[in-house]
């Protein structure tokens, strides 16, 4: 409407919009962690399929993996009895936890999804063939704002609030999350969620 936009007022824009979204990343970010921690976030805990959530999440997620050039698979069993959860909580959930092993792992990497039954429990992990965390950073990774500092990652753009709205919201759940990882070798994130018997 304003005519014509040279490609230096273009390119300044741009950089501009790409700012103001990680400000709104962050301005929701705070909301979901001051809202779990409150304890005043909304949830709608039903009986919920969580193989459904996962097939959803990386249907969801797949586009962006092809475009790192990143195998994303999804390994469910077809007999696991149901949970007792918020949806979009679940959907958070995995959606921030493959979004970092898809931005942590090298072109040509893989990321594995998967679930099991584990006694009361349903397990589930996700998996990657990225660049791993070194043994003195993985108690901090659920603090807020923390950020694994390596030189591949610098480009990875982020508010260091993932994985702790990810520990809120499985805590909200009743349920546990542990993380084993291997500099260079890869990270697994496993969650455990009470099952419905």
């Amino acid at each position: 409407m304003a005519g014509e936009i040279p490609e230096k007022q273009k390119d300044l824009l741009n950089r501009s919009q790409n700012k103001i979204q990680s400000l709104l990343d962050l301005i929701n970010d705070l909301l979901d962690v001051g809202k779990i921690e409150s304890g005043h976030g909304f949830q709608q805990q039903v009986e919920l399929q969580l193989s459904e959530v996962l097939e959803r999440t990386v249907s969801l997620m797949g586009p962006r993996a092809e475009s790192h050039n990143i195998i994303l698979r999804l390994e469910v069993p077809g007999d696991l009895p149901p949970i007792l959860a918020d949806a979009r909580n679940m959907e958070e959930l995995f959606t921030n936890l493959i979004s970092n092993a898809v931005n942590y792992s090298p072109d040509g990497g893989e990321v594995v999804v998967a679930v099991v039954s584990r006694g009361e429990y349903l397990e589930a992990s996700v998996s990657d063939t990225g660049i791993g965390i070194e043994a003195g950073e993985l108690p901090k990774i659920f603090d807020k704002f923390y950020r694994v500092k390596h030189p591949k990652t610098r480009q990875v753009l982020g508010t260091g609030l993932g994985l702790a709205i990810v520990k809120g919201i499985v805590e909200s759940h009743r349920g546990s999350i542990d993380v084993e990882s291997k500099p260079g070798a890869g990270t697994t994130f496993r969650v455990l969620l009470p099952a419905i018997r």
